[in-house]
């Protein structure tokens, strides 16, 4: 035994240990025997091995290096009696003569890994026990022997077990079992526990105190979580419970990715009604979108929604933090813009006595605030605008410097009329022509100044319903007044700085009417000078629209009237004297675009060589096509559309009488008599040289045409330039919205028109004029290219929140209305919000937009046949033919002969507060009504112009 080392006896008595009684062994000693016999069999194995491989070497380093090795191979934290005794068996192998391994050395291969396992597993065998006995006995937790292997094998960087249980999984039988075990007690309380764990740590992320956390910050910002990442468990067994392996490796479209995530939001509800943030925003879309109380109680059941009455108290308590918002806004610099809102009850009204029976149709107010977040405070100082109005040194409008543009500014709106001109050739070309393809600024509209809604989305904020009518000038003020004491403001806080207000021109009026009378009052809010009002942009419009209807009319024998197109076009509904305005401008354009086509199909034929002086329909169209496929120059297209403007839109000169609507004096009418009203400037586009060879009066269809064509050029401006948030466009064409407001008899609005004028000239600084520029086209859903009036804007708000209250039948809950109104635009929001969520189509799969080409060339057509473009002397028909009124020349004429002296007088009297300032002229337009639902029976006498 000499040759033994220290650590070699160890283990001999170690052995010698193992081999007593078993009456004397601990109870798991024979176990230990095993693993004792077996570590000793791998040592003399890999002797042997490394004796038969290693030449030249001494016995005791070989030894070392083998229980290094065989060290490593186990586990590197081994017993130090087990290495000891592995020592100590490869000695006493050693004691063999050293000399046949000197002079005949035995080369074998390495034994491979299943080699080595199959030695290992015979001794195991010997022993009366299986690998898995071995296993277990190391895994048991019971066992401390083993701890350390135990914790080795735990470790986060240790991959052994996942090896283990990926080889179990991949054996068909082996899966079969893992099937099972996670079918029993054992193997789904460990599913549960797995997927408790996730689930508890999303609990702490979605948990609220109850939907009164639901703030319109939440709505905006709070989007509907992806649980991939946060519970990727859970969320793997759903993906698996919702699609085939087929499915998950074929469809690239459908994922469920949203029913999953779905399922796990219901999942946190059941485990807790705290967790309700998207159980709550579901539940008041599906309010919103109209769902019945039985549609969202069942949903509720199923855990995608709160209940109906917990919907409800969200209503009110989003309304609550909407309003607190208007608060914070309405103490800084803001736009205050109102307008009145009609409500149709139920018609099973109970009849309580006359004095306390509601009638079928009741009115309140509507107020939005409009956040001034890039003006400054110095810029909205009242004192140096109410200074500038009261300086004695200003005299008022003048037609030469005011009304009358320079050849610059005319050249401008020539350029913009110019290309909606070329805009027909384009749309009517069947894509043969694109303008996208054209690099030439002469194709495309000027910018002049831009608005702050085109570079980004505009705030506004929807203030609760007032039951107070603003439809009296005594409204307009209880109205002000309950609205800002809502807002916590003094009068003496909203004395300094001034309050932008864009509103249809009667609330302007009756707003006016309010400060003559309280001139005395005693300080500017109740004076109400704080409003700086100006004009809405879509009620202009809207009213201008009215205005050329009113002029060309006509009837349905007269050739070239509306009355005549809308005939040949089919359309209906048109026949009162203030129809609907978008079906109304449809109308219009569809009939200038016609027009239009038939000017270019009539110049591209006039300059083909191949035809004759007189072209048939077919041969113009013909030219027309051959045109856009040939890819003309921009300066071709420039060309031919000048001729366009020239030869077809300008009106012919007429003698100009002076008409009895004129509110002049006899003294203006002496004055001015010996006026030729063609020596001023001309408007654009001027008239053609007087020639007794076109005496429009010869034939006056063709001049009701061509008045025609150049009046809707100017309303499709205007719409075009409101799109485009190009107020410079606007303001550039004001001179001729008065005219032309003044030529159809639209007086009130051509006062607005110049007010404006005035207002941004004299009255206004220039910082606060850009302000009032700025707010009055606004963009809310801040989608470039989607710009719009602040009016219309409001009337959009209005009919949003009568949609929704017809929808979900509360009529006659003034409350729960004023609920509604607050919150209306975050309603909105959330329906664009899940709408992106689910993935819901905006339009109808097969949607396609109105394609109304074949009406436009059906005017074309028409129009060449009767040959409306060619001057005709003596045209059939023509004597009773009723010509249309050039509003243009017309307006001009008025506003030069009284209109505006008169308008000068009666700003004078404002300034000095006389009550003369309220006697505004009639208009010649008939009164109607502007409404938005198809089933309001509404407000005859309370909706506005």
């Amino acid at each position: 035994m000499k040759n033994i080392p220290h650590g070699g006896r160890k283990s001999a008595r170690l052995q010698a240990t193992a081999h007593s009684s078993p009456s004397t062994q601990h109870p798991s000693s024979s176990r230990l025997g095993v693993l004792g016999h077996t570590g000793r069999c791998l040592s003399a194995e890999t002797t042997a091995i490394s004796t038969r491989t290693r030449r030249g070497r001494a016995a005791e380093p070989e030894a070392e290096g083998v229980e290094a090795r065989v060290e490593a191979g186990v586990e590197s934290g081994s017993e130090t009696d087990v290495r000891s005794e592995k020592t100590a068996e490869y000695s006493r192998s050693s004691e063999a003569p050293d000399s046949e391994a000197e002079d005949e050395p035995a080369r074998t291969e390495k034994q491979t890994k299943e080699e080595k396992v199959a030695s290992l597993l015979h001794h195991i065998r010997e022993a009366g026990l299986s690998p898995f006995d071995v296993f277990l006995c190391i895994l048991d937790e019971k066992s401390p022997t083993f701890q350390r292997y135990r914790t080795e094998l735990y470790k986060e960087d240790r991959t052994t077990l996942v090896q283990i249980l990926e080889a179990l999984s991949a054996s068909p039988k082996g899966s079969a079992k893992l099937g099972a075990w996670l079918k029993g007690d054992s193997g789904q309380s460990f599913l549960r526990s797995t997927i408790s764990a996730e689930l508890n740590d999303l609990h702490d992320l979605h948990v609220l105190k109850g939907v009164a956390d639901i703030s319109p910050d939440f709505i905006k910002n709070q989007e509907p979580d992806s649980f991939a990442e946060v519970a990727p468990f859970t969320m793997r067994l759903l993906r698996g419970a919702a699609q085939t392996k087929r499915q998950e490796g074929k469809n690239s479209k459908k994922k469920p990715d949203t029913i999953c995530d779905t399922i796990i939001r219901m999942l946190l509800y059941s485990r807790s009604n705290k967790c309700l943030g998207f159980q709550a925003q579901f539940g008041l879309y599906l309010w919103t979108t109209g769902a019945s109380r039985q549609a969202i109680e069942a949903v509720h059941i199923l855990g995608l929604s709160i209940s109906y009455q917990a919907v409800l108290d969200l209503i009110q308590f989003l309304a609550g933090h909407c309003m607190a918002l208007v608060i914070i806004a309405a103490a800084l610099l803001h736009a205050f813009c109102y307008d009145n809102i009609n409500i149709s009850t139920s018609i099973h009204i109970a009849q309580k006595g006359k004095a306390e029976t509601t009638g079928k149709v009741t009115s309140g107010t509507l107020g939005i605030v409009y956040p001034l977040r890039n003006a400054k405070q110095e810029d909205l100082l009242l004192e140096p605008l109410l200074a500038r109005m009261r300086n004695p040194e200003y005299n008022g409008l003048q037609w030469d410097k005011d009304l009358q543009l320079t050849d610059v500014q005319n050249s401008d709106i020539h350029h913009q009329l110019l290309v909606h001109v070329i805009n027909v050739v384009f749309k009517y070309s069947d894509e043969e022509l694109k303008k996208d393809e054209y690099a030439d600024a002469r194709l495309s509209h000027k910018t002049i100044k831009l608005v702050s809604a085109t570079k980004q989305r505009t705030e506004f904020l929807v203030s609760r319903v007032s039951t107070t009518e603003e439809a009296s000038v005594q409204g307009n003020a209880k109205f002000h007044d309950e609205a800002y004491e809502t807002f916590k403001r003094t009068p003496e806080q909203l004395c300094k700085y001034a309050i932008p207000s864009i509103n249809d021109q009667l609330t302007n009026s009756r707003i006016r009417t309010l400060q003559i009378q309280r001139k005395d009052d005693e300080n500017d809010w109740h004076r109400r000078l704080v409003f700086q009002l100006s004009m809405g942009l879509f009620h202009a419009a809207l009213n201008l629209a009215w205005g050329i209807l009113h002029v060309h009319r006509g009837t349905l024998k007269q050739k070239g009237s509306l009355t005549y197109w809308f005939s040949i076009l089919e359309k209906s509904r048109l026949s009162g004297a203030k129809p609907d305005y978008h079906t109304l401008f449809a109308a219009l354009t569809e009939v200038l675009n016609g027009l239009l086509l038939a000017a270019w199909k009539d110049v591209c034929a006039h300059d083909d060589e191949s035809l004759g002086d007189k072209p048939t329909l077919s041969q113009k169209t013909t030219a027309f096509k051959k045109y856009t496929k040939s890819k003309p120059t921009a300066d071709d297209i420039v060309s031919k559309a000048t001729r366009v403007v020239n030869d077809f839109m300008t009106p012919l000169p007429e003698p100009f009488t002076l008409d009895d609507d004129s509110d002049e004096s006899e003294d203006d009418l002496h004055a001015n008599e010996d006026r030729d009203p063609l020596q001023a400037k001309p408007v654009v586009p001027p008239p053609l040289e007087n020639t007794c060879e076109k005496d429009p009066a010869r034939d006056k269809v063709h001049q009701n045409t061509r008045l025609l064509i150049r009046d809707t050029l100017f309303l499709l401006e205007l719409v075009a330039a409101t799109r485009d948030g190009d107020i410079g466009r606007i303001e550039l064409i004001l001179p001729h919205l008065a005219m032309m407001y003044r030529g159809a008899g639209s007086n009130n609005y051509c006062t607005e028109v110049l007010y404006l004028i005035q207002n941004l000239k004299y009255v206004w600084t220039p910082e606060f004029a850009d302000i009032m520029r700025d707010i009055m086209i606004v963009n809310p859903s801040g989608i470039p290219g989607h710009n719009i009036a602040t009016d219309i804007n409001m009337e959009y708000t209005v009919g949003d929140i009568k949609d929704l209250i017809v929808a979900k039948g509360c009529e006659s809950t003034w409350d729960h209305i004023g609920d509604i109104s607050a919150a209306i635009d975050h309603f909105k929001a959330l329906k664009r919000k899940m709408g992106k969520f689910l993935d819901l189509p905006h339009q109808n799969k097969g949607h396609s937009d109105v394609d109304t080409s074949k009406l436009v060339w059906r005017v074309a057509n028409t129009v060449e046949k009767e040959g409306f473009l060619a001057f005709k002397q003596d045209r059939q028909g023509n004597t009773s033919t009723k010509s249309s009124a050039d509003i243009v020349a017309l307006g001009a004429e008025r506003l030069r002969r009284g209109t505006l002296d008169s308008f000068n007088r009666k700003f004078k009297d404002f300034v000095a507060g006389k009550a003369s300032y309220g006697e505004d002229l009639e208009d010649d337009l008939p009164q109607n009504n502007l409404t938005y639902t198809s089933n309001e029976l509404d407000d005859a006498g309370n909706d506005e112009n």
